[in-house]
């Protein structure tokens, strides 16, 4: 028995945890548990991280090392259990498990070392996106040589990459349209825990295309399969995601449910002990406050956001508000940055201007966004009313 099964299986009793239950848990008979704890078989990537997620529950990052150093005793395992385990670290956003396994990963294939350490270095913003496209753009001219069994896999690691960029620069369409083509990709790829991973990763990026194009329905059909259990323990930042996206769909039509959920997100990214992911932390406070200004409720908010403070001083609108929203925005402008659709909607509020909110709504328009443009057609459609009232009298 290697030292990690040693230490997993008494740590496993401790908590009366017996091999019936991992076994039920992972999907093998009992007595495929116990030849994996005594070394007779090798126990895959996919069933290890069950099996420790069910044991452990959230600290285990640790044991993942620890996991590449039993699979020395299987050698024609070791790749693929390397590569499953840095794909599914790198939504960890754990930097240094990440970086260990790619240095794994470079012994075993230098083109997927080359994409999963692209990725990494954009979540570090450790490149821009800018040149993290440039990067993209030349990954399919080297693929000669690349073993048949990892080609699917880089095809679709590459697909991935151009989604994560289309969103970047708002071509939302081209998501949609690489997806059918990556779902067929990821059928020709053995590995099942990798077919799992790609796939809903593909779902994700999906759901931003139905959102912005404001397709509910199809959207709810994603939110399905992100919110499930089997995510939540294998993927809990994209649960977060899901959960989120919920809040978002509801923003407009049902402010209980929205703030439901937001408020659901925030409070299991802190019960699973993922608020150091900051950048998603944030990112889940942001919408919580936009959810709740948009509804006119402004207790309780973060306020971290400088776009959710301009919002939120041009909604009070008194003099003391205004003089610092107007600080805001100058800050803005004076950075040589052009204001976005947001914030020009924000400036639209502050100055009850419903030229600028049309202005607004066509720079929604023109983003391809569909769903967040109702932000400003709420205001276009409230002041309008006025003006209307105004002149019958």
């Amino acid at each position: 028995m290697s030292e990690l099964m040693k230490t997993v299986h008494e740590y496993a009793k401790t908590l009366g945890i017996d091999n019936v239950d991992i076994a039920e848990h992972i999907g093998v008979q009992p007595a495929s548990v116990t030849y994996y704890f005594e070394g007779k078989h090798h126990m895959n990537f996919s069933k290890f991280i069950r099996m420790i997620h069910l044991i452990y529950k959230t600290d285990y990052d640790n044991l993942i090392m620890e996991y590449c150093v039993y699979c020395d005793a299987f050698p024609k395992k070791k790749a693929l259990a390397v590569r499953e385990a840095l794909d599914w670290s790198l939504g960890r956003w754990n930097s240094e498990l990440t970086q260990y396994l790619l240095n794994l990963e470079k012994e075993y294939n230098t083109k997927t070392y080359e994409i999963y350490n692209l990725l990494f270095l954009s979540r570090q913003r450790k490149i821009g996106p800018e040149e993290f496209f440039k990067r993209v753009h030349h990954l399919p001219y080297n693929l000669k040589g690349m073993p048949k069994k990892d080609l699917s896999q880089v095809k679709v690691l590459i697909d991935l990459c151009r989604m994560y960029y289309y969103d970047y620069t708002k071509h939302f369409e081209g998501i949609y349209s690489l997806a059918k083509l990556t779902f067929e990709e990821i059928k020709n790829i053995s590995s099942e825990f990798l077919r799992y991973s790609y796939t809903i990763c593909v779902q994700e990026m999906l759901s931003v295309y139905y959102l912005k194009f404001n397709k509910i329905d199809k959207c709810y059909e994603v939110v399905e399969e992100l919110t499930k259990e089997d995510v939540k323990d294998l993927f809990p930042l994209t649960y977060f995601y899901g959960l989120s996206l919920i809040a978002e769909l509801n923003t407009f039509t049902d402010y209980k449910t929205s703030l439901f959920y937001i408020k659901k997100t925030i409070r299991e990214m802190e019960r699973l002990n993922f608020q150091h992911y900051e950048r998603k932390y944030e990112g889940f406070k942001s919408i919580h406050d936009f959810i709740k200004i948009v509804n006119g409720d402004y207790e309780g908010l973060y306020l971290n956001d400088e776009d959710q403070r301009l919002h939120y001083l041009a909604m009070l609108g008194d003099e003391k508000s205004r003089i610092e929203a107007f600080q805001i925005i100058q800050s803005i402008t004076k950075s040589g940055q052009e204001l976005d659709a947001y914030q020009t909607c924000y400036q639209a509020i502050l100055n009850k201007d419903l030229h600028l909110m049309f202005s607004a709504e066509e720079m929604f328009m023109m983003d391809r966004d569909f769903f967040y443009v109702k932000l400003a057609r709420k205001f276009i459609k409230e002041w309008e009313g006025i003006n209307e009232s105004k002149a019958l009298c």
